[in-house]
């Protein structure tokens, strides 16, 4: 991904971002259920191809490693339009740094960080996203 570092993210409330994400995570939905319905019809066309018919290894092989691409192709997509539309940080760590914090994840993938403004406060949240849904996860204080 080629994303340029955004000097200042955005300030967002708390409405205004789980808005933002509620509508992303309809779309990611969608998505999801039209990548799964492709690699599935990806996996027959393989299957009925290579054993049903006893095609050269080489070109099943290609239309096997065709599924595989896709989703990283839309993964990727995903990734560039969040990061665009909310005007992201992909530099996790300067804010982890900058604000004596850690954002805490395992299996989700961080993508860049956005302000929230509550309480006559601002603080770093991430934006994270597991290509199904998408949230946020507030900042730990390190200790």
């Amino acid at each position: 991904m080629s994303q340029a570092q955004i000097q200042n993210p955005p300030i967002y409330t708390r409405e205004e971002l789980e808005e933002a994400l509620r509508a992303f995570g309809e779309f990611l939905e969608y998505l999801a259920k039209l990548l799964e319905k492709a690699e599935k019809s990806i996996s027959e066309i393989y299957y009925i191809l290579y054993y049903k018919t006893g095609i050269d290894t080489e070109i099943a092989s290609e239309i096997a490693e065709t599924s595989h691409n896709l989703k990283i192709r839309v993964y990727d997509a995903i990734d560039e339009l969040i990061v665009d539309r909310l005007q992201l940080d992909t530099d996790i760590d300067k804010y982890e740094k900058q604000y004596n914090v850690r954002f805490d994840y395992t299996e989700e993938k961080l993508l860049g960080v956005v302000m929230l403004s509550e309480n006559e406060t601002v603080k770093p949240v991430v934006i994270w996203t597991d290509y199904k849904s998408i949230g946020y996860y507030e900042g730990k204080k390190n200790e």
